[in-house]
This record gives C-alpha cells, sequence and structure tokens, in this order.
C-alpha cells in the first residue's frame, strides 16, 4: 500500500480525540426506584464528575475507531499501486480544406479519417488517452492533451477541416512534443506525405484517406470600378481540374450583411473549359457587398467569395511651383498618374522652397523645388553634379530610379542638420525631408528650370512614387478584398471614441485602439466589418482563395510507416475510483458508522 497525500494521515489525530471522550464521558448509574414519580426526588447527577476512569471496551469505541481509520486512509489517498500506464496516442489532423471534399455518395475524407481514428481509439481500450491537433499555420490542441478516450468522439464532432494550404511541419514538431517518447503519433491526411511536403516521416503512421475527384471552384477574385467608364467590373479566376469542360451556374446577389434581402443582379449558366480560365462581368457601381456563387460540386469551399466594391483613394494635386518649365513638366507627370485630382487645399502641395517654412494646410505634404529659405543655406555657390549619386535605397520614393544621365543642376550648400537626405551626391544632400516623417516636408535641392532631370525617365517616376506614397497615408484600408491569411491594414482619420473591433461571421475581435490597424484577415471569410462601438467604419471581403486545395487530383489513399518501439504509453497516477483500495476502506468506513448509529437503537429495544 502506498500513500499519494501523506499529509492526510493527521485524520488519524481523530482517534486518540474518540479514545479521549470515551474515558472523560460522564455516564448515568443505575438507580432503583419503586415509582416514577419517585424519579424527581432523586437527584440526577452523574458519575465520575470528568475524572479519569477505565476505558471501556466497548463496540461503539471499536466501530468509531475502525471509521475514523478508513477515513483517514481514503483522505492520505491510499492505494494498492501507485500508477498505471496507459497507452498515449497523438492523432495529427489535416485541416486543409481539401479534407471536406465529398464523393458522389457524399462521403468526405474527412468522414473516412474519423472512422479510422475511432478504430484506432478503441484499441486503446478504456484506459488510453488521446490528443487531438489540429494543423494550420498556427496549429491547436483539438483535445487534450492526454484526455481520456471517452471523449474522442465528441471533440471529432467539432472538426470541420477549412484551412487554406499550409505546411504540416509546425504541426507535427508540437505532435512530437506531446507525444514524447512514450506516445504514438498517428496522421490522418487525404495525401501521402510525399505530396504534403513532409517527406518520410519516422515514428509515426501516415494514413491518406483521399479520393482523386473532378472539381471547380473559384481560384481569384477582384472588383474593380472604372470611374472614367461608369462601370464596375467583377473578374474571376475559374479553375477546372477535369479532363472535361464543366458545366456550371454562377449567381451573383447583394448582400449587405445580417438582416438585409440578398438582391440577385447577375445569374448565367457557364461551360468552364478544362484548367484554368477567367470570366469577367460587367456591372454597375455604387452597389453593396456581393456574394459570387458557383453551383454545388465536389468541395463547396471554393464555390462562393464576397467582394466589395473599392474606394478608390484620389490625391488631390496643388501646384503653386512658379510658371515655367518646371511647372509645365510636373503637370505633365501627374496626367500620366491615375488617382490624382487637382484640389485646393491639396494632401500634396508643390511649391517654390522659398517658401518651405510657411505653414500649409493640415494633413498635406509640402514638396519644394529650388532654393530654400537662408537660414537652411550655407555659405558656397550652386553646384551641378552628373553623378555618383548615393540614393536611400530602400525608401520608396526612389524606388526604380537609376538618374542615369541626369545632370542635377542649381544644387545649394546646406547648413549641416537641416535635412535628413535621401539622395545626395557625396556629402551634399540632393533630396532630403525637413523632418522624420514626409509630412513634414521634402525638399528637392535642384533648379527645375536648368536640370535635364525633366526631361529623363526618373522624373514620372519620381513623381508617381511620392503620389503612391500619400495614397498610402491616406485614411482607409490598404485594400477592399483578401485571401484568408493576409495583413489587412487600415489607416483612421481620428482618434478612436470607442473601443475597435472587426466581425467576420461567427468572427468577432477587438483591436487594439489607434490609428492604425493591422490584423490577419480570418477564416473562414466573408463579409468583414470593421467597427468602432457599435458604427460600421469599413467593410472587407476576405475570401478563400487558394488552386492547391482545389485541385482535388492527387488525393489518394494509402498508410505506410510504424509507431516508435519505444511508445510504451503514459505513467498516470491511479485515480480513486480505479483503486480497489478506495472502495474497500469506504465500505469499512460506511459500515462501521453504520453499525454504531444501530448499536443504541438495538440496545433500547431490548431494554
Amino acid at each position: 500500500m502506498i500513500l499519494t497525500a501523506p499529509l492526510g494521515l493527521l485524520a488519524l489525530l481523530a482517534i486518540p480525540a474518540i479514545v479521549a471522550i470515551h474515558l472523560f464521558r460522564r455516564r448515568f448509574p443505575t438507580r432503583p426506584v419503586a415509582g416514577l414519580f419517585l424519579w424527581q426526588v432523586i437527584r440526577n447527577v452523574p458519575e465520575g464528575s470528568g475524572r479519569i476512569t477505565k476505558l471501556p471496551i466497548t463496540a461503539s469505541l471499536i466501530l468509531e475507531c475502525l471509521a475514523a481509520l478508513a477515513l483517514a486512509l481514503i483522505i492520505s489517498g491510499a492505494r494498492w499501486h501507485p500508477s498505471g500506464v496507459s497507452p498515449h496516442l497523438v492523432v495529427l489532423l489535416d485541416d486543409s480544406a481539401s479534407m471536406s471534399a465529398t464523393n458522389p455518395q457524399g462521403e468526405s475524407s474527412r468522414d473516412r479519417a474519423v472512422r479510422r481514428i475511432l478504430a484506432e481509439v478503441r484499441q486503446l481500450g478504456s484506459t488510453g488517452r488521446v490528443t487531438l491537433i489540429q494543423s494550420g499555420e498556427r496549429p491547436s490542441v483539438l483535445l487534450g492533451p492526454a484526455a481520456l478516450a471517452a471523449e474522442v468522439h465528441a471533440a471529432l464532432d467539432k472538426w470541420k477541416p477549412q484551412a487554406v494550404h499550409h505546411s504540416l511541419a509546425l504541426s507535427l514538431r508540437l505532435a512530437r512534443e506531446l507525444a514524447g517518447t512514450s506516445g504514438r503519433i498517428l496522421i490522418v491526411s487525404d495525401v501521402t506525405p510525399e505530396v504534403r511536403g513532409a517527406g518520410e516521416v519516422e515514428g509515426a503512421i501516415w494514413t491518406a484517406v483521399g479520393r482523386q475527384l473532378e472539381n471547380v471552384g473559384i481560384t481569384g477574385a477582384q472588383r474593380t470600378l472604372s470611374a472614367d467608364e461608369g462601370m464596375a467590373i467583377v473578374s474571376l479566376t475559374l479553375g477546372n481540374f477535369s479532363p472535361s469542360a464543366a458545366h456550371r451556374h454562377l449567381r451573383i446577389v447583394t448582400t449587405g450583411g445580417q438582416g438585409t434581402e440578398e438582391k440577385e443582379v447577375f445569374a448565367n449558366d457557364l461551360n468552364i473549359p478544362p484548367d484554368t480560365s477567367s470570366f469577367n462581368v460587367p456591372l454597375p457601381p455604387g452597389l453593396p457587398p456581393m456574394r459570387v456563387a458557383l453551383s454545388d460540386d465536389a468541395l463547396r469551399r471554393d464555390n462562393e467569395v464576397v467582394l466589395v466594391e473599392p474606394h478608390p483613394q484620389v490625391v488631390a494635386i496643388q501646384n503653386r511651383l512658379h510658371d515655367g518649365r518646371g511647372k509645365q513638366a510636373l503637370n505633365k507627370a501627374l496626367d500620366a498618374v491615375a488617382g490624382v485630382t487637382r484640389a485646393e487645399p491639396g494632401h500634396i502641395v508643390f511649391e517654390d522652397a522659398a517658401e518651405i517654412a510657411a505653414p500649409v494646410q493640415s494633413g498635406s505634404w509640402p514638396v519644394a523645388f529650388g532654393r530654400p529659405p537662408a537660414n537652411m543655406l550655407d555659405a558656397g555657390e550652386p553646384k551641378d553634379f552628373a553623378g555618383p549619386f548615393i540614393p536611400e535605397k530602400r525608401h520608396a520614393l526612389l524606388q526604380g530610379v537609376t538618374l542615369a544621365g541626369v545632370v542635377w543642376a542649381g544644387t545649394l550648400p546646406l547648413a549641416a542638420g537641416r535635412l535628413h537626405p535621401l539622395l545626395s551626391a557625396g556629402t551634399q544632400p540632393l533630396i532630403g525631408l525637413l523632418g522624420r516623417q514626409p509630412e513634414d516636408g521634402i525638399l528637392f535641392n535642384l533648379d527645375l528650370e536648368r536640370t535635364n532631370l525633366i526631361r529623363a525617365p526618373d522624373w514620372p517616376i519620381l513623381i508617381s512614387n511620392l503620389i503612391e506614397m500619400r495614397r498610402q497615408n491616406l485614411p482607409g484600408p490598404e485594400r477592399w478584398n483578401y485571401r484568408i491569411g493576409e495583413w489587412v491594414r487600415i489607416r483612421l482619420d481620428h482618434d478612436p471614441k470607442a473601443p475597435l473591433h472587426f466581425r467576420c461571421g461567427d468572427v468577432e475581435r477587438s483591436l487594439p485602439s489607434g490609428r492604425t490597424l493591422e490584423f490577419i484577415a480570418p477564416a473562414p471569410g466573408g463579409l468583414l466589418q470593421v467597427m468602432e462601438g457599435n458604427q460600421t467604419l469599413f467593410e472587407l471581403g476576405v475570401n478563400f482563395l487558394d488552386e492547391n486545395e482545389t485541385d482535388l487530383r492527387n488525393k489518394s489513399t494509402a498508410e505506410n510507416g510504424a509507431y516508435s518501439a519505444e511508445a510504451r504509453g503514459l505513467r498516470i497516477e491511479s485515480g480513486p475510483a480505479f483503486d480497489p483500495l478506495f472502495w474497500t476502506l469506504l465500505f469499512i468506513a460506511a459500515a462501521a458508522l453504520l453499525a454504531n448509529w444501530c448499536l443504541p437503537r438495538r440496545a433500547g429495544a431490548s431494554s
């Protein structure tokens, strides 16, 4: 016999307490009387008066001590056996969406995987332990670690594979950590390890339960807006992974979220050729978020997308340069950039460098050319530079800029520390920031009237880069439609006054308060609403677009590998319910208490 909680032996102090009670018990002597009416005149004084008397060895004393002993042993965790070895099975579930693909009989790879797992669990017996791991970019434990085998069936009912294509490396590492040296590892997928990119997996059984199926799905989707033509276009990339053309019904309906009726805006039967094809649907602009759906086939996950019409980020430009070749060249470069308008105040204000110190409208980026104010200049004369130029290559303004054959004319010497250089010639700054951020101002130390930069290919690239930098800093999301797992980045035009959160189907998560939001587009996707309190700020589309999961031609059925020879199971302390000594002691304690309770009744009945 062993004790799992030795401090419980302190409960044995109840036995000397019981003995003390019997030693000091005040016992009443027998008083013979001729009649009950005489009982009242006899003083009812017990013998002993609390003095220690001879310990009476009675049945009551023995039963009470026996019950106290049994209960003390139960409290101290008395066991016949210290621990038991239970087999431990770690199951890695491939959570890829293709596991949900169904054959013509309505059976999916997920259904076959569940049957295989339950058969393995039955072999473990009632004492077996099971851990279920759900694969993904961030693998998670679906059941366990080391849960009872009886819990597996309920956990597998909650498993609905729907993830995009991902590597199993992290999931397999987690499985090995939880299995240790004593657990068995079972991997269930719909492809062999070679196809899944896992190679040879040692010390584990890999079970492939897939079936080759023909399938058609949406592998790419985009919704664009053409302001010039006054129309919107839904562009779809369709993958037909079968040897022949497939006939599908395409339906587009508008949906404004929960509680809003759907309205059909397009419906047509398509004849989709094998491999990849494109399909465009022109629609009127201004429609709310819409759901694009193909008729169902083997895999429903890739038959539907939600698309939100983008709101163009138009950059307002204000050209305040003095008349001349430079202003004309700037206007010509601006005309070649899409998503630009002329307005006052502008998001970008082009001005002469002499005015760079003057305050500008809030939200405007001052971009100056020419001679800066005197407080920024150092002693010296203007110079021309033909290179070599030293650019800050990682800065967005200089992406794609080479300056080959460019003569940078009219460069003035600047006081030290007045400019953070982005482009230099030796120690002379040519382009620089007036502060830490572009909104503090950008100075081109350049005479536009003399330089040949305005005739070089780098000139429109510089202007386009500058406008795109400003566009990315405008309020709103970078894009309006995303794939699951992509980063969503949103800029707000105000400090939030209520808690920020997003809601996408059944997924709802809080966001840190701030003007810049970053989060990962969640699964399973759908219409995503970014909210400030109860107010919806933006609506985005999040979709499952994965050609790897849509192609079901490489699925197969096979089983290879073997469990590790060291997989003997977990050594688990046996609970009281599984130890016969617990029930024996519990019976002894209950019987002793019951017998002790019945003794006075028997004595009273016999008298």
